[in-house]
């Protein structure tokens, strides 16, 4: 088997040196592809024939990029065609060698674009998983803390205060990991213990943000209305989207928007206001970041449909 290979392989070499060399001594007799530009001596009739080997040795690539199983084929019919074709593409070898390199450098282009595409795809995919992960995690603590109000559940923490701005002021050094998947969970992680505590000792909203403006304070905060939408988390949403640097805190702060809306905490018109704010969100924003801006923004068009055609618009 591997004698019949390597006989195969020789065949098709003798093939593409025969065939090139002819090729490129007819191009040099008869200016196929010389425009008759250069001056006929040896020197010229060695480049022609060279130039004629070297764009048959591109036939096969050129069969490879078209699909091609001429150049697997032991039928004497298809070395023959196979040998048309390195005689066409060495007679016309400038034209042939510029044509596939540019197919072939355009191919690996695309290639690479695919490949980029394909990563932030599953970047994206990635995070929608965890977000989803997160989500029924938060959905989970709000059960068990409405639960727990309702068989009057004590306060765990001694201290809570102190524990949420021990918390809030360390948010960031703890996050700021290499890690984008780890970095996202350890943040929702955080996130939702800070949130927790403020729900569950009821701990004032607007005194804390008066307080402490720091980023975990805020990503404190927009969990705490995520875990107990209340009528006061609109003010206090609006307040902190303002003040918010961070990206995933964004994230966190439309999923609220979108707690509040389902729990019919947003008026109608309270909603362009929303509307304006989720837009703003939209700068520098990553792709994961946008596609939640999309989600937040159809929903605030459930409660006014209005916004539709001021999105439109812009």
């Amino acid at each position: 088997m591997s004698c019949k290979l390597d006989t195969h392989l020789i065949i098709v070499i003798g093939i593409i040196i025969s065939a090139g060399g002819f090729g490129g001594l007819l191009n040099y007799l008869h200016n196929f592809d010389t425009h008759g530009e250069t001056p006929e001596n040896n020197a010229t009739k060695t480049k022609y024939v060279l130039l004629g080997i070297g764009a048959a040795f591109l036939v096969p690539a050129f069969l490879k990029m078209i699909s091609s199983n001429l150049l697997s084929s032991t039928d004497n019919n298809d070395l023959l065609i196979f040998a048309g074709f390195c005689l066409v593409a060495s007679i016309f070898s400038k034209r042939f060698i510029n044509t596939i390199g540019e197919k072939i450098l355009e191919a690996a282009k695309q290639a690479e674009k695919n490949s980029k595409e394909n990563k932030q795809q599953l970047k994206t995919t990635q995070l929608e998983l965890s977000s989803t992960k997160e989500r029924i995690e938060d959905v989970k603590l709000a059960i068990d803390i409405k639960n727990s109000e309702e068989v009057n559940f004590k306060k765990l923490d001694e201290n809570p205060k102190a524990i949420l701005i021990d918390l809030a002021d360390s948010y960031i050094e703890k996050t700021s990991i290499p890690d984008y998947s780890k970095r996202i969970k350890l943040k929702a992680e955080i996130g939702r213990r800070m949130g927790e505590i403020i729900v569950r000792n009821n701990l004032v909203k607007e005194d804390l943000l008066e307080n402490n403006k720091s980023e975990g304070m805020l990503m404190a905060l927009s969990y705490s209305i995520i875990l107990r939408p209340g009528n006061e988390g609109l003010s206090i949403l609006n307040k902190i989207s303002k003040l918010t640097s961070q990206l995933y805190t964004k994230y966190s702060i439309l999923v609220a928007y979108d707690t509040l809306a389902r729990s019919n905490f947003i008026s109608k018109d309270q909603i362009i206001n929303v509307y304006s704010i989720v837009k703003d969100f939209s700068n520098r924003a990553d792709e994961g970041l946008m596609l939640k801006i999309n989600e937040s923004i159809n929903i605030l068009s459930i409660i006014n449909p209005d916004i539709k055609n001021s999105n439109g618009a812009n």
